[in-house]
C-alpha cells in the first residue's frame, strides 16, 4: 500500500553525491526553472514538490498573491510534470470590519476596507523519456492550445533536432490529450564535431538545413561544462556561457553574456558553508547586485529550513516554502 506523507519542509540543497537534491550543473534540456538530482527523488521516494512564495516590499506588509509552483516525479525520479500560476488579474472588494471588544466595551466601526484579490491561472507543462530517461517531449497547456517540444538524439546522447509545434487536444477529457491539429512552428537540427577531447564544434541548422549559429563548448577532464561560445552566422549577435568550479564539482560562478540586446553580462557567485551546502548566491547584472538568495538549514545542516531571496532592484524580500509529499 502506498503511503503519502506530506511535510511543511523546506528544499535540500547539498552538494555531496549521497544527499545533492538539486542540479545546478548546466542541462541542455530542463524540465523546469529546478533541474533535479533523479537518484535523490528516487531514494527518498518523493512523489511531488510544491512550493509557495510571498512578496515582503520593504516598508509594507507582506504581500500573499496566491504563487505557487510544484513538480510531479515518477518512481524513477524524473519529472513528469511542472506547473505554475501567472497573474490573470486583481480585483478590489470592499469588507466590513467587525465589532470587537476593547477593556469590555465593544467596538463598532463604522468604516470598511478594501482588499485586493489576486485572481491566478495555472499553467501545466507536461514531460516525456524514452527508455533511457532522455527527455524526447514537453507539452505546455495555455488556454486551449499546447506548445509542444520534440527532441531526437544522437549514438552519443546529444540533441540532434528540436521540433517546437502549436497543438490541440480533441479529447472529450480534458485531462488527457489526444492530438487534432498540429503546426510546426520551427525546426532545428545539430551537428556536431570534436575537435579535442575537451573541446566540440556545434553547428545549428533551421528547418531549410542552412547554418544560422556555430558553437565552440569547452569541457573539463571531467565531462563539466567549461564554456559555450556561440556565434550567429549572418549578424554581429554572440552569447557565451561560462561556469567555474572548485576541486570536488561544485558550481562555484555561473556567468553569461550577450549583445542580442544590448551588452549585457550576467553572472551568478555561489559560496558554500560546511558539509559543502550552498549558503548564499548572488546575482548580478553588469556589476551591479540584482538579487541575494539566502539558505537556512536545520541542526543537521542538511535540509534546508527557508529560502530568502533579497530583490535589491524592487526593494523587497520573497520568501519561498516548500511542501513534500512522498510515495
Amino acid at each position: 500500500m502506498k503511503k503519502y506523507l506530506t511535510l511543511s519542509i523546506f528544499l535540500l540543497i547539498v552538494w555531496n553525491c549521497s544527499a545533492q537534491i538539486i542540479n545546478n550543473k548546466p542541462t541542455d534540456i530542463s524540465a523546469g526553472p529546478i533541474s533535479f538530482n533523479t537518484d535523490v527523488i528516487r531514494k527518498n521516494k518523493i512523489k511531488r514538490i510544491a512550493y509557495s512564495l510571498v512578496d515582503k516590499p520593504d516598508g509594507t506588509a507582506i504581500i500573499d498573491k496566491g504563487d505557487c509552483q510544484g513538480y510531479d516525479f515518477d518512481e524513477k525520479g524524473n519529472v513528469t510534470r511542472y506547473f505554475y500560476t501567472v497573474l490573470n488579474k486583481t480585483v478590489s472588494e470592499e469588507i466590513d470590519i467587525p465589532a470587537f471588544k476593547k477593556h469590555g466595551r465593544v467596538i463598532r466601526p463604522e468604516s470598511s476596507r478594501n482588499i485586493t484579490k489576486y485572481l491566478n491561472d495555472t499553467i501545466f507543462v507536461n514531460i516525456f523519456y524514452d527508455s533511457k530517461n532522455r527527455i524526447i517531449a514537453k507539452r505546455v497547456k495555455s488556454g486551449d492550445y499546447y506548445d509542444a517540444y520534440y527532441y531526437e538524439y544522437n549514438e552519443h546522447d546529444q540533441i540532434k533536432k528540436e521540433l517546437h509545434c502549436k497543438e490541440t487536444n480533441v479529447s472529450e477529457n480534458k485531462n488527457e490529450f489526444k492530438l487534432g491539429v498540429q503546426n510546426i512552428l520551427s525546426s532545428e537540427t545539430f551537428e556536431y564535431m570534436p575537435l579535442t577531447l575537451t573541446q566540440t564544434k556545434k553547428r545549428c541548422l533551421n528547418d531549410e538545413g542552412r547554418e544560422y549559429k556555430k558553437a565552440i563548448i569547452n569541457y573539463d577532464t571531467k565531462g563539466n561544462k567549461l564554456s559555450e561560445n556561440y556565434e550567429f552566422i549572418v549578424s554581429w549577435m554572440r552569447q557565451e556561457n561560462n561556469f567555474q568550479y572548485d576541486l570536488s564539482g561544485k558550481l562555484l560562478k555561473r556567468s553569461r553574456y550577450s549583445n542580442e540586446n544590448g551588452e549585457v553580462k550576467e553572472y551568478s557567485i555561489f559560496e558554500y558553508g560546511k558539509n559543502s551546502v550552498l549558503l548564499t548566491e548572488s546575482k548580478f547584472i553588469n556589476e551591479e547586485l540584482i538579487e541575494e538568495i539566502n539558505y537556512l538549514y536545520d541542526e543537521t545542516n542538511t535540509l534546508l529550513k527557508s529560502e530568502v531571496n533579497r530583490d535589491h532592484k524592487n526593494a523587497s524580500i520573497d520568501i519561498i516554502k516548500f511542501s513534500y509529499t512522498f510515495y
